[in-house]
């Protein structure tokens, strides 16, 4: 019976073992051999051609002399939208970089009418202070209190982003801005609308 018994057990393992050997060969066949990583393709090297070498990247950039081939400055300005509710900040180009520049470009881009200048500027404090003629005045009365706020604040944002400054006080001939709602003798802040 012990036999028997070891015979049995024998043959077991026996079954078992050809059962994992199949197992694995199976395994193994249906599997797709490894690829071996291919070499980097080089385009070949005529004799007396000099190999090229990519360009070296400089530390500190070198800016073009004129980054805006339009002949301007590049410059941001806040213009209206469509319903002449909210100011929203658009590119723009500028003859140069002096303040009637960026009113020419808030003028060009129908933010501000024709014939607005700039009389004056001087910075204070964080506080540009822009006295403004007074066509810039009579648009300023001339328009409802959407439209009021629209030109005041498409120049005070406009100049707080080019300037850097922190606030803006606007003047006309010299006297405080009068809207004929509002006397602006304080420094606006940039506008969120």
């Amino acid at each position: 019976m012990k036999k028997k018994r070891v015979l049995i057990i024998a043959v077991v393992a026996a079954v078992v073992a050809l059962i994992a050997a199949a197992c694995i060969y199976g395994y193994l066949s249906g599997r797709k051999p490894e690829e071996e990583p291919k070499p980097p393709v080089t385009e070949p090297v005529a004799p007396n051609k000099p190999v090229e070498q990519p360009p070296s990247k400089p530390e500190n950039p070198v800016q073009p002399e004129n980054p805006n081939p339009s002949g301007g400055e590049p410059v941001v300005v806040y213009v209206p939208d469509e319903q002449g509710e909210t100011l929203t900040p658009v590119g723009a180009s500028a003859e140069d970089d002096s303040d009637q520049a960026l009113v020419d470009a808030l003028i060009a881009s129908n933010s501000l009418p024709d014939g607005v200048e700039v009389q004056s500027s001087k910075t204070e404090n964080g506080v540009l202070t822009l006295d403004m003629n007074a066509a810039y005045g009579d648009a300023v009365r001339s328009s409802g209190s959407t439209g009021e706020n629209m030109l005041i604040y498409s120049l005070v944002n406009t100049f707080i982003q080019a300037r850097g400054v922190d606030k803006i006080l606007i003047t006309v001939d010299g006297a405080p801005l009068e809207s004929g709602h509002e006397i602006y003798d304080y420094p606006l802040e940039m506008s969120g609308n």
